[in-house]
């Protein structure tokens, strides 16, 4: 499944959600809808085209303010069960696809390129509810059977298929029936021996009830807390920044990049007011930065929006907004070549830093960026008391950020 420009999916949307008690597709998972977290799984994919099967007007409406290129069926009978909504979007694929369920939350693993030539399901071998789930059985490459009732299974079905057209050709037979079930149609494939399957180690959910919403959710923050994280980042600042980026998350403008300009612009103004030696805003507004610096990762992570040009307009900017605040705090210093001397140490520092840990891989968490702007924001407070604290900071910043560095350089050496 390697997808693009010319591969579509379908959403299956439609149900009733008797259980949930509410419209389950539109009910928010860390700030955005169930629904939303699948489309920006499957548009990281590199899919465009997007075909949701519906039977709720406002769920065609919140997505149409949201989306581009999204097609919509309506399915009047949604009492006939998901295969027949399936069966709905025959008209409208003309090749393979993807099929996925509205109301399944799955992570990134599951949504890697990968390649088929026939029907295939994304099984499992994890489920947080066995009882309620369709299990597979399967034989070799083949699945055998599929089920909720079955006794004798390998595998759990996670809601994710890669499909030929030869699926509405099976879904047209059962149309007898007075409900067609996805799981009857596979079932059906399996027999003849057609339906193969992929086995994912990645985190899945099928949120039929509200209180699986929290388990979500904690899965969603442990997943955005990085491993090479900060002592501050993340004792303090991640604290912050995830209910940050969970209430902006339902905003459209609210993109990575964004809020890496927003982290930017806020930057430069802490080094502005530092210039003018309004040290404690400056010294505030400097940790607000630190703050907002991991929104955009976190979002990118939470709406799937990850990209080169993201990592390295993040990377560009954090260089230009230390170098101007190092330059802020020389200004805050007596201009000598004692002072000078150590703004170049801590700049350069700051620089190879990041430039180390990129070539070797290593960080050492000590010399990080969340590290040296909490130590600026403790120094903003005291240097009206100790004028001389912000040579001692750059000196400070200068030593850690070198030292640390050459640690990540030694690590590297067999």
């Amino acid at each position: 499944m390697v997808p693009g420009e010319s591969m579509k999916a379908v959403i299956l949307a439609a149900g009733l959600s008797r259980r949930f008690g509410d419209f389950k597709p539109l009910f928010p998972l860390f700030g955005i809808p169930i629904i939303e977290h699948t489309i920006y799984g499957l548009r990281s994919m590199g899919i465009k085209e997007i075909i949701v099967v519906y039977n709720k007007k406002e769920l065609k409406e919140h997505l149409e303010k949201k989306f581009d290129r999204i097609k919509f069926i309506f399915n009047p009978y949604p009492e006939r069960e998901n295969g027949y909504s399936l069966y709905l979007a025959r008209e409208h694929v003309d090749g393979t696809f993807i099929l996925v369920m509205a109301d399944h939350y799955l992570s990134d693993e599951f949504f890697k390129p990968r390649k088929f030539k026939s029907t295939t399901i994304f099984v499992s071998e994890y489920c947080d509810e066995p009882d309620e789930a369709t299990k597979v059985k399967v034989e070799g490459t083949h699945v055998v059977d599929i089920g909720k009732e079955l006794k004798d299974y390998e595998y759990y079905d996670t809601g994710l298929f890669y499909c030929t057209p030869e699926i509405f050709h099976v879904a047209e037979e059962l149309l007898q029936q007075e409900k067609v079930k996805l799981s009857d149609i596979m079932k059906r494939l399996a027999s003849r021996g057609k339906l193969r399957y992929e086995i994912v180690q990645g985190f899945w959910v099928d949120i039929d009830i509200p209180e699986k919403l929290k388990l979500v959710e904690k899965e969603i923050e442990r997943e955005m807390i990085k491993g090479e994280d900060g002592y501050i980042a993340r004792n303090i600042n991640r604290k912050i920044s995830i209910r940050i980026t969970k209430s902006l998350a339902k905003y459209r403008w609210a993109t990575p990049n964004i809020l890496t300009a927003i982290s930017l612009l806020s930057g430069i103004l802490s080094a502005f007011l530092f210039f003018i030696h309004h040290l404690i805003l400056a010294g505030l507004l400097t940790q607000f930065t630190s703050i907002i610096d991991g929104c955009d990762g976190e979002m990118a992570r939470l709406k799937r929006m990850q990209s080169r040009f993201g990592a390295a307009f993040d990377a560009l900017s954090d260089r230009y907004v230390d170098t101007l605040i190092m330059l802020a705090l020389l200004f805050n210093t007596p201009l000598d070549y004692l002072s000078i001397i150590l703004f170049f140490l801590a700049t350069t520092g700051v620089i190879l830093f990041s430039y180390t840990w990129h070539m070797t891989g290593v960080r050492i968490k000590a010399g990080g960026r969340d590290v040296r702007l909490f130590l600026i924001f403790l120094v903003s407070i005291l240097t009206p008391f100790i004028p001389w604290i912000s040579l001692f900071l750059l000196a400070v910043i200068g030593l850690l950020t070198h030292g640390c560095a050459i640690l990540s350089l030694l690590k590297t050496w067999r």
